[in-house]
């Protein structure tokens, strides 16, 4: 390939993809508002000790992958120009998918190397999880490339220096995003096949792999590790050894239906948003196809030593990654993949005019499907202004620190940067809710006292006052811990648009009229001294003593999770994250809610749980649909 050819192979997915960036609109994802943006705030700021649990347990990932993006927002680049930006970069994946293309149709005439490895690539990046996240803040799209670039790297080098430079890459991908470690894995085989070793050298370049992605993760994860480990007694604090995952599959049918199901309209089976994929389930049936075709033309199947590289890597990478997870960004490079190895396995299997139409007939469904299922963003598509997060603080909030206790699933941790530096932020009830009794809470509130607020998007005043059922709401959680909230001190941090400039005009041009129904400003309200009603404590710890033996009693259910019981309505519950779920007991009933899968599971009688010997409900409860 030549060098105008190779630059076209970098530049067209470039401008396709910093088009469609600004097609779709800004991005507004839901883990933006939470912690791609506060993260590296707290890493640069050094905030350990100051917040606790701001963005819930995702406060404490490793923030180096997403400065480029806060670095960028904080300078005051234009929101277009930084999305653009990323676009670019996110685009690399798509010229990676043709090289890799490239090296397995090494086999064709030019013309036809070059249409199959378009087809490859295009097939590979139609999926609406790809193109969501395109100029996003997502770590997945960034850190793809450089997956890929291990995968070519291990395609196309021989030896030591071809495998070191490989785990630098992997191991680059695992260090800034821990759910990429699969791929580490995954592709250590592949150094043990690589072209021209034989014996130790195989042996050499496995250790040179190894060392390779050791020493990426060593520099780009290891301070952070220990940091964790200084400041909590655990490098991947607060993650435990219990297996979850709202995605995750319950035994070998259901993996072995996965390929199948994804062609569905279903966002409870590996991704939040809609994103049927017809390649999958395609990719199977080619590839059980291919040996019984060549059995029956008594031929072998024509797949070289490249071929079984790159689709042993994908095996081992879809097989890691259903098991640890199923979610769809954690698994881009599955699917990204899945592309190229289904039109490798194609041109196999069909003559050469039937392969093209076949590939392009179902690159034309595959595209109209995600066209109209698929929402161009993940959560939110804002209008393009001129700052990316375009919050209008009050002065009191940038004069005044303050502890800012956030009581809801998304904390809003965005903020945090807006106010006053020395302010604190704790999501005290969240995806991740702390006891009560927790002694960094307790020495951040006696730090902060008389100066504590909550903060919230369900907080919203009229006439300068929250709702009465909006504050009763808070009381029941902040009177756990000795505050109730104080209606006559509240004010709005307000999302106000900056999109009076040309470049934003010209951009939402583009994108046409794009509406936000989510509410993006934040209310705050003092917070004064209440007292707990002891009866109300008893309740609680009769509740919790009552849920701590339902989850052990219904392992099965809850697959090693626990949390921490809180006030819901009239009764109490627990959250977990992980599994999409709530417990929830109402006068004398018990139901696990599955809210994500529109599914209760009724576990009885809480009297009944209150007797040791008592009978549990047939597998701890039974589904059925709202």
């Amino acid at each position: 390939m030549g060098r105008a050819a190779r630059a076209l192979v970098f530049c067209l997915p470039a401008a396709l993809c910093a088009a469609w960036s600004v097609f779709a609109g800004k991005d507004l994802n839901w883990d933006l508002l939470n912690y791609h943006y506060y993260l590296p705030f707290e890493l640069l700021a050094g905030r350990l000790q100051q917040d606790f649990f701001a963005a819930s347990a995702q406060s404490y990932l490793n923030p180096v992958g997403y400065l480029p993006f806060f670095l960028m927002v904080s300078s005051g680049w234009h929101s277009v120009i930084a999305s653009v930006t990323l676009a670019v970069a996110h685009s690399t994946s798509i010229a990676l998918l043709y090289l890799i293309a490239w090296a397995l149709f090494a086999h064709l005439p030019s013309r036809q190397r070059v249409v199959f490895s378009s087809l490859a690539s295009a097939l590979g990046i139609a999926t609406g999880v790809f193109w969501a996240m395109v100029g996003s803040s997502f770590l997945d799209p960034l850190l793809a490339p450089l997956i890929l670039a291990g995968v070519l790297v291990l395609l196309t080098e021989s030896g030591a220096r071809g495998a070191a430079l490989a785990g630098v890459l992997f191991g680059a991908a695992a260090a800034l995003k821990y759910s990429n470690a699969v791929f580490v894995l995954a592709a250590l085989p592949l150094v043990l096949v690589m072209p021209g070793l034989a014996g130790r050298s195989r042996w050499l370049a496995a250790g040179s792999y190894l060392v390779g992605a050791a020493l990426a993760i060593g520099v780009l994860a290891g301070p952070w590790l220990a940091l964790m480990q200084r400041e909590f007694g655990n490098p991947v604090f607060p993650l435990t050894n219990a297996a979850g995952g709202r995605f995750m599959l319950q035994d070998l049918g259901a993996a072995l239906a996965f390929p199948f199901r994804m062609i569905a309209l279903d966002r409870h089976l590996y991704s939040e948003t809609f994103a049927p994929d017809l390649r999958p389930a395609a990719l199977l049936a080619a590839a059980v196809a291919l040996p019984l075709v060549a059995a029956l033309r008594r031929a072998p199947a024509g797949l070289t030593a490249s071929d079984g590289r790159v689709l042993a890597f994908l095996c081992a990478a879809a097989v890691l990654w259903l098991a640890t997870s199923a979610n769809a960004r954690y698994g881009l490079v599955v699917l990204l993949l899945a592309g190229v190895c289904l039109a490798r396995i194609a041109e196999r299997l069909l003559p050469l005019p039937a392969a093209r139409v076949a590939l392009a007939l179902l690159l034309l469904v595959q595209l109209g499907t995600t066209m109209v299922a698929s929402p161009t963003r993940w959560f939110l598509a804002e209008p393009w202004t001129r700052h990316w997060l375009a919050y209008d603080v009050p002065e009191p909030a940038v004069r005044e620190p303050a502890l800012y206790l956030t009581l809801e699933i998304l904390p809003m941790a965005v903020v945090a940067p807006f106010v006053h530096p020395a302010s604190s932020f704790v999501n005290f009830r969240g995806q991740h809710s702390l006891p009560p009794d927790s002694p960094r809470l307790a020495a951040l509130l006696e730090r902060h006292r008389g100066k504590v607020r909550a903060l919230g998007r369900g907080l919203e005043l009229v006439e300068g006052r929250p709702r009465a059922v909006q504050v009763s709401a808070y009381d029941d959680t902040l009177v756990r811990i000795g505050y109730r909230v104080d209606a006559d001190n509240c004010f709005t941090i307000a999302w106000r648009r900056d999109d009076d400039d040309l470049l934003s005009r010209a951009a939402n041009w583009l994108a046409g009229p794009l509406q936000t129904h989510e509410p993006l400003s934040v209310v705050t309200c003092a917070l004064r001294p209440a007292t707990r009603d002891p009866v109300d404590v008893e309740r609680e710890k009769r509740a919790s003593m009552l849920f701590d033996r339902i989850e052990r009693s219904c392992r099965r259910l809850f697959r090693g999770q626990t949390a921490v019981t809180e006030p819901l309505g009239g009764g109490w519950s627990r959250y977990y994250s992980a599994l999409d779920a709530r417990l929830e007991a109402y006068a004398d009933r018990v139901f696990l809610n599955r809210f994500r899968a529109a599914t209760h599971l009724d576990l009885g009688h809480l009297s009944d749980w209150e007797r040791e010997g008592a009978a549990r409900p047939a597998a701890c409860g039974e589904p059925r649909a709202d």
